[in-house]
Order: structure tokens, then sequence, then C-alpha cells
């Protein structure tokens, strides 16, 4: 049989196809034919977002197409494409939204010389896991190079980490361990040329991230008290190059946020949040690194939402709500496809602050049950509001709990800052009035990007494991699902003002 696979809205339109002699599922023809797939919930028909549009040959609907599909839709040729199983000739539309390499932003602007040729150089890798970051070192100057970044493609196994532990424990780890180092290698040949050479090679990522990447066993992740291999840094020699994974302090405190607070040494005193499916935030009063991870979902990500989308091109980044009239920009400048984060936040602030949402979320009686349009093609319905506020009330809930355990008040914090691609991005003004960073943290917010590479960076220029250990040392993990008061806080936090 055939299979066509078109990406809607790629430039060049390009039609795809695959000849197979036995069923297949459309996951595997999309990875046979190189093309990346984005299924937030790994493929489990969790999240119900990943439908797509079958021209002719449409197999027959499942359960799952009907809890996620209207009937109209699934006659018109949609299907889940997570769980769908090809068994004829067949053309399928695959939007753009679900297929498209997603973007990261770059730690520094570099300056790259085309006669590129250093003998003695150093690799810093974020292993992210939505994205991997990649920066070149000379070490002798100390001068960064070069730097890349592609799509982690392990994404196919699920958006969030736990998607990959239960794909790891399912027989899929040898798997995930050469999606990245796939990865990687290309990432390699693209700075480097397909001869690179490198003397030293320093990694940071979170927890299961790292075991991933090393094959450890990701057992002890799946169920409290959330026990990982090691939480030590992992150092040694191979083919003359010297490899240095960062140490962990937590199952979800893991090497990059130690790296970001590598990077971040002798700042005064600071609270840190790196926002993802899973906030990692660091409170430091000038003695302690008060640390904890909230589960805000991935709804501040664009997923799980029916108007979401990863931050692909012709993601919606910002807008704004003035006289009845939406506004807004997207990723590339392209037409729009849906919501990435930021552009989720503004819009849960713009919504409030023209009064079509109340406190609790609820959107005025005119789009209560059709959802608020941005678009034609893009609607921001009352559940995906509340998506949003569930991420939001952990991770001010969080950031409450944090300065209570280390005996402060707000205005003892020098800075606020913010890193990850989405906190390079985030409109602070829009994600302080939902309310998930204090306003009076507002002056002193700073976003600092890509942390993780940029203490890898740092730790390849000077590779100072005591200031790593001390750390660590100093570290004091705060589990919030231990602390009643929590769900209390976080009750509360739900509401907008």
């Amino acid at each position: 049989m055939e299979i066509r696979i078109v990406i809607e809205g790629a430039d060049p339109q390009k039609e795809y196809m695959l000849v197979s002699d036995e069923p297949i599922s459309f996951i595997e023809a999309m990875n046979q034919l190189g093309l990346s797939f984005y299924r937030p919930c790994g493929g489990i028909g969790k999240c119900l977002s990943c439908a797509i549009k079958f021209v002719y040959g449409m197999p027959p609907m499942t359960s799952f197409d009907e809890r996620g599909l209207d009937f109209s839709e699934m006659r018109a040729g949609y299907r889940l494409g997570c769980k769908c199983v090809i068994t004829r000739d067949c053309k399928i539309l695959v939007p753009a939204s679900l297929a498209s390499e997603i973007t990261s932003v770059l730690a520094d602007e570099v300056a790259e010389d085309e006669d590129f040729d250093k003998e003695n150089i150093g690799i810093a890798v974020d292993i992210g896991t939505t994205t991997l970051a990649t920066a070149v070192i000379d070490m002798d100057t100390g001068k960064m190079l070069r730097q890349r970044n592609c799509t982690n493609s392990q994404i196919r196994f699920g958006a969030d980490v736990m998607s990959r532990v239960k794909a790891a424990m399912e027989g899929h780890s040898d798997e995930l361990m050469d999606c990245v180092r796939k990865d990687l290698m290309k990432l390699g040949e693209e700075i480097l040329g397909e001869n690179y050479l490198m003397h030293k090679v320093v990694f940071s990522g979170n927890t299961i991230m790292t075991h991933l990447l090393l094959g450890m066993v990701v057992d002890g992740f799946a169920r409290y008290p959330f026990v990982p291999y090691t939480l030590d840094s992992v150092k040694f020699v191979k083919d003359r190059r010297n490899i240095f994974f960062m140490p962990a302090i937590g199952a979800f405190v893991g090497g990059d946020i130690v790296s970001g607070l590598y990077y971040l040494k002798d700042r005064g005193s600071f609270l840190l949040v790196d926002m993802g499916t899973n906030a990692e935030l660091v409170l430091y009063d000038g003695k302690t690194y008060y640390c904890t991870s909230a589960s805000a979902g991935p709804a501040l990500e664009g997923a799980n939402l029916k108007c979401g989308v990863a931050s692909v091109r012709g993601a919606i980044n910002h807008l704004s709500i003035n006289n009845g009239k939406c506004t807004y920009t997207t990723i590339g400048g392209e037409a729009p496809i849906g919501l990435c984060g930021s552009g989720v936040i503004d819009l849960i602030h713009e919504l409030r602050r023209n009064h079509l949402i109340d406190e609790g979320g609820l959107l005025v009686e005119e789009y209560a049950e059709t959802g608020y349009p941005i678009t034609e093609n893009v609607v921001v319905s009352g559940e995906d509001i509340q998506q949003v506020l569930l991420a939001k009330s952990a991770i001010y809930s969080a950031i409450t709990l944090l300065i209570k355990e280390a005996g402060i008040q707000v205005d003892d914090i020098d800075h606020l800052f913010v890193s990850g691609g989405l906190g390079a991005t985030i409109g602070v003004w829009s994600a302080a009035g939902i309310g998930i960073f204090p306003k009076e943290l507002l002056p002193k917010f700073e976003a600092v990007g890509n942390t993780s590479l940029r203490g890898a960076i740092k730790f390849v220029r000077d590779g100072n494991e005591e200031e790593l250990q001390e750390i660590k040392d100093n570290a004091k993990v705060v589990i919030l699902n231990e602390k009643p008061e929590f769900q209390e806080l976080f009750f509360d936090n739900l509401k907008l003002s």
C-alpha cells in the first residue's frame, strides 16, 4: 500500500510517500519517513490533541477518536495520530503544529567564523526535555565559537519526563538513549564537520534526561519516594575525551538546576524559576538553596490545550485585547496556528483585564459555550483557561512556600531570575498579572535564558568541582506534597485578582 503524507503549511509544500506491505501505525510511518510528530502525552491517548486528517483511506474510528473528536470531524476524515493504524492506500494531512521543529532561544548571539579550525575545544550540552542545546568553546581563550539547538527527538515518546520514564520501563530505554545520541552526533557534525574533534564535553540536564542518556535504570522515578540511581556527577574518559555530567540535588531538581546555580553564583539573594511542565524553583537567601519542583503540567508550554501548540513557527507568542479587538504576533511572522506558552499567559491576562473572564477564570456568557475566538481557527475554551490556572497556582504556591521555608520576606529577595525558553519570551507583566509571580518582584525580574547551558559553558572554561559540591552541600529540597499548607495555598491561588 502507498501512504502519502503532507505537512500542512510547510513551505515549500512537499508530499512524502512510504510503501508498506503490512499494516503500520501512523507514528511508525512518520518515523520511517524521518518526520517528527509531536505527541504531548507520549501516545497514551490522554491529551487527545494530535488530530490528523485523511483525504482518503481513513481507518475505522476508535474509542480514542470518539473521546477526542466530534462525530462530524471523524466523518470528515480526522483521526488521532497517536492511535491510528494504516491498513490501505491513503493520503494524510498533518498540521504543521504537530510536525514542526520546536524553536528555542540561543544563550548568546555568536559571531561565527566560517574558517573555524580549532584543535583545543570543549563542548557544553544542555539535555532539555524539549530541546538539545550545544555550544563550542575554545579552551585556550574561553570564547564561545558556535552554538546549535535542535528538538530532542525523544519527544515522540511524550512531551514530559514521566511519559519517557513510562516508555523506558516498557522496554524503550535503548531507543530513548539512541534518540539523544543521534541528535547530538548530528549537531556535532553540523557544528564541526564530519571529522570533528573535542577534548572536553560537559552535559547538564534534569535527572531523568541524564539517566536516560547514560542508560541508567529510571524505575525509581515512577513512584514516591522517587529514588534516582545516582545524584552524583558522572565523569569518565572515552576516545580521549573527558566527559562530565553535572550532579543533581534531587529526583526533580537536577543537573540543569545545579548548572544554573553554578552560573548564577555571587549574585546576591535570588529566586530562580525554570518554567516548564515541572517548574523547578530555587530560593537562595545567601546561605541555603531552598529547592523544589512544582507539577505545573504542560499548559504553560501550550500542550494539552485545544488552542495550544509548542513554540513552532506560526505559534501566537504575544497578544493584547483593546476595545474588543485582539491583536497578536506569531513566531516567524507566519499565519497563526495556535497559542504557545507566552501567548497563553498574555491571553489569560488580557481576558481578565477586559472583564471577559471572572476571578475563577469563567468566560462571560457570550463566549461560555463557544470559547473566545482569537482568530477563526484559534479559539480558547473554558477548559483551556482552567488548565492554565492550575499551572499558575502551582508555581505561585511553591514560591510562597519557599519564602516561608527560608523565613524571609519577598522584599529580601534581590533578583527574580526566570530561565528557559518561556522565561526568555514571557510577558512579565502578564505573568504577574495572573498570579504566577509576586508583583513585588516585578522590578527585580531578569530573563536569564538557558542557565543550564550557560552553567555548562562556565564549567567547560573553569571546571570548578568544589563549587558544584558547595551548591549541593548547601541545598535543601522542599517536597511540596509533604507540606499540608501547600494544598491550602494551591486552592487559594486558583483565582485571578
